[in-house]
């Protein structure tokens, strides 16, 4: 049981765990490191008492800083490194991130299933009922760049509990609204607060996992990403035409408001600054010596703040080739997403020359063809990862280049299923026929959606909420904007030539998958910071 601190009992003395993959030492490096520290202590003047502390305590001093103070860093097989938890509880806080990633997702769409009884009740058109979608959306591109550096300066844990709970609050006001001004300034507080999960979940992820080890956990976020929002539809659908749209609000209130108890419970610190940060804190005590992490000196500067630290992912954005390349493709592979989901009621439903369906539960358990077509791709992750050590393994070193290989054939799938979808969407034909274009879209959207996430895990290291913060603003800034037009295309095209459009639009995504692939290296090799840390211990 994880006490209020994010530790368990068991830990409060743990017993030192073998080093992760990317942090073996070889016995000579060890020694090379010993005597080092044996040189640099005997330098500093350090008593024999204070180097036994620092064994005890898994710590090593690894410079005098111009100030005087003495720079502490942990040492690979610290067990209180979350890269040393046990399996089980990285996977299962892995699990808890993503979940919460799959929640707020499911909280965009969910909202669609009831916008209609709203809009009746509210007295306000169809075109400012989406807005209520796209301001939320809008919320998630802008929060996760301030809250993902903010993470990574303050810790995951304090910016997750506090950004949760006001997620969680700002149901109350949704479900008790009266006018659409609440409505759409309540949409974007909760697209705002929500969006930690977005780009924090990739920064838990690298926490735990080392860049060699990580393929499963990121493959698990990716799933969460991916089917969130169709899960949204599927799960509120029902809800919404049965209860009517103000108790999906006050169901969400409930659930999300559990979660604030299990956050607070069951997630523990995982940033490593912020742990060695404590770690030095009893230093300190325990020594009399000024013992610090180098964050900590930096968190001094309040300017470091605001002129760094929440710069970084607009920097990252606009600098960082890598950033701004997967920026654009998850932007596209998202754009066709948001685009697509409004041919399901088209198709499904009543209007626009769809098969007839009127109750709206049923017409939104077909965007599990998505859920189905991403469960799909995540089956695809230990043959991926088998790729990725192979080629790690020949070369002698990480090969994020590699991560691409599955979205090098699986990329066709988008436009072959949109095809399918759009030329079988006929209501004289199968239903079955277009769920099954569907679910080939899901497919391939999902794996070029884990080597996104992977190759930008694998390239910013410990700033990667950072990185992803810039790489999901592109997609929301699009998530917020094509919905304001998708339903006035469909209806206007018809809904096989709308789908045929997006198909050809598709294709286009095809060759960037063998691009990164083939010129990835020189890509990261421009990107400032990835050229600069790309590989070093941490």
């Amino acid at each position: 049981m994880f006490n209020n601190h994010g530790t368990t009992t068991s830990e409060k003395q743990p017993k030192a765990l073998a080093p992760t993959s990317d942090h073996i030492d070889t016995p000579n490096l060890i020694r090379s490191k010993s005597k080092a520290n044996i040189q640099l202590y005997d330098e500093l003047g350090i008593n024999q008492e204070t180097r036994q502390i620092l064994q005890d305590n898994h710590a090593y001093i690894w410079k005098k800083d111009a100030k005087g103070n003495l720079l502490i860093k942990s040492l690979s097989s610290d067990p209180s490194s979350p890269r040393n938890w046990r399996n089980w509880k990285r996977y299962s806080l892995v699990g808890l991130a993503s979940l919460l990633n799959n929640l707020v997702c499911l909280c965009v769409s969910g909202y669609s299933t009831g916008v209609e009884q709203m809009q009746e009740e509210l007295g306000f058109g169809s075109e400012l009922g989406t807005l209520g979608l796209s301001l939320y959306i809008l919320g998630f591109a802008f929060g996760p760049m301030f809250l993902a550096p903010l993470s990574e300066y303050w810790g995951r844990r304090p910016v997750y509990l506090v950004s949760w709970t006001i997620f969680t609050i700002f149901q109350i006001p949704l479900a008790l609204a009266k006018n659409l001004a609440t409505v759409l300034v309540c949409r974007f507080i909760q697209g705002l607060a929500g969006s930690t999960p977005l780009a924090n979940t990739g920064g838990v992820v690298h926490d735990l996992f080392g860049i060699d080890e990580g393929g499963m956990a990121v493959a698990i976020y990716a799933l969460s990403s991916s089917d969130g929002p169709p899960l949204g539809n599927a799960l509120s659908g029902y809800l919404a035409q049965e209860k009517g749209w103000r108790w999906l609000f006050w169901t969400y209130l409930i659930i999300f408001g559990a979660f604030i108890f299990i956050i607070f419970f069951f997630l523990p610190e995982t940033r490593d600054t912020i742990i060695l940060s404590r770690k030095t804190r009893v230093l300190r005590q325990s020594t009399g010596l000024e013992m610090y992490g180098e964050h900590e000196l930096v968190k001094k500067d309040p300017k470091h703040l605001y002129t760094v630290t929440i710069f970084r992912p607009f920097k990252f954005l606009f600098t960082e080739p890598i950033t701004y390349l997967c920026a654009g493709i998850n932007g596209f592979v998202f754009g066709m997403i948001f685009l697509s989901n409004e041919a399901f009621p088209l198709v499904f439903g009543s209007g626009n020359g769809g098969h007839g369906w009127t109750h709206s539960g049923t017409v939104n358990l077909t965007f599990l063809a998505y859920v189905l077509g991403s469960v799909m791709g995540f089956a695809l992750t230990p043959i991926q990862n088998r790729k990725y050590l192979q080629a790690s393994t020949i070369k002698g070193f990480s090969d994020p280049e590699s991560r691409w290989w599955s979205a090098l054939w699986c990329t066709p799938f988008c436009p072959i299923g949109l095809m399918i979808a759009a030329w079988t969407s006929y209501s004289y034909l199968p239903w079955i026929a277009p769920l099954i274009g569907f679910t080939l879209f899901g497919f391939g959207f999902y794996v070029i959606l884990a080597a996104i996430l992977n190759y930008v895990v694998d390239g910013y290291g410990r700033y990667s909420a950072s990185a992803l913060g810039g790489v999901v603003f592109v997609r929301n800034i699009v998530g917020a904007i094509f919905p304001l037009f998708a339903r006035q295309m469909f209806v206007g095209m018809g809904n096989q030539w709308a789908l045929f459009l997006l198909a050809m639009l598709s294709i286009g995504m095809i060759p960037i998958p063998f691009y990164l692939y083939k010129q990835g290296k020189k890509v990261r090799q421009k990107s400032p910071y990835c050229a600069t840390h790309f590989g070093e211990e941490e």
